[in-house]
């Protein structure tokens, strides 16, 4: 309730101008824990310039910049969560493990800019990683539950994969897909992704493991500075005769959103 008062009175008093620019550039993030994000996020980071701020798995339907200072009490967040906005060049905020539509939520998206202010553009930035890898590297850390109480974990990938495939529109701020698969192991691909986030490329980044998590599931942060010698596209095989990881990936629409946005993966057909 005091939550709601102090939002009421901060859309009464306008503590920002309506016209106001306050980021420069906006990314909202979405993927499913394990899917790379961090190593995703850490890369767009790194290929933007000046005053860049990150805000890290945030709840849905919330003022970030409140949820963060809850939890992290520190001056700077307590003065951004009253709309006492800093100007930034590029925010980015990224959400894991949630339905797109609680994260599309409309009464948030009405609220969006009295949380982060107005933005000059805004993206939304959606990556997914193949179901095979994704479900061992969950599987090793013991993250089978999402934070979507009516959806599975593969129903909730199945639902992103329609989002990838725009057979859905929930994400509608510039969206750019992300094959993190092609990502790794690409780097015209990525080429491609800092030329639809308007940035200067230079890949830079790309080799961090970052700590987030523990780092990689089955590496941790033993390849720090030389990611790209990870095994990431194989890590189903670890598990290929584990009768529970069979049980999850045996899947028929599953199967098929992963062959059209992946292809074949050699060794999986055993699953089918």
């Amino acid at each position: 309730m005091g939550y709601r008062v102090e939002d009421a009175m901060r859309h009464l008093s306008n503590n920002v101008s309506p016209s106001e620019i306050v980021n420069q550039k906006e990314i909202r993030v979405v993927g499913l824990k394990r899917s790379g994000n961090h190593a995703i996020i850490n890369w767009i980071r790194k290929h933007h310039h000046g005053e860049v701020w990150h805000l890290n798995k945030i709840p849905v339907k919330r003022n970030p910049y409140r949820f963060l200072y809850e939890h992290y009490p520190k001056e700077k967040l307590k003065q951004e969560a009253k709309g006492n906005f800093t100007q930034k060049d590029c925010l980015i905020y990224s959400y894991e493990d949630h339905a797109l539509e609680q994260i599309t939520d409309n009464e948030f998206e009405r609220k969006s800019e009295q949380y982060l202010g107005k933005s000059a553009i805004q993206y939304d930035v959606l990556i997914l990683r193949d179901p095979f890898n994704l479900l061992a590297s969950r599987f090793k850390k013991g993250y089978i539950k999402v934070k979507c109480p009516d959806r599975t974990l593969v129903e909730l990938w199945i639902s992103y994969a329609q989002e990838y495939l725009a057979e859905t529109h929930l994400l509608t701020n510039n969206k750019i897909v992300v094959n993190y698969n092609q990502w790794f192991i690409d780097v015209g691909y990525r080429q491609q992704l800092a030329d639809q986030l308007n940035v200067k490329f230079f890949d830079t980044g790309f080799n961090d493991v970052k700590g987030q998590g523990g780092g990689s599931s089955f590496d941790g942060i033993i390849f720090r500075g030389k990611a790209a010698e990870m095994d990431v596209l194989n890590r189903w095989k670890v598990f290929a005769d584990d009768p529970q990881y069979q049980k999850l990936i045996n899947h028929a629409e599953l199967r098929d959103y992963s062959e059209r946005i992946f292809g074949h993966i050699p060794g999986t057909e055993r699953y089918f």
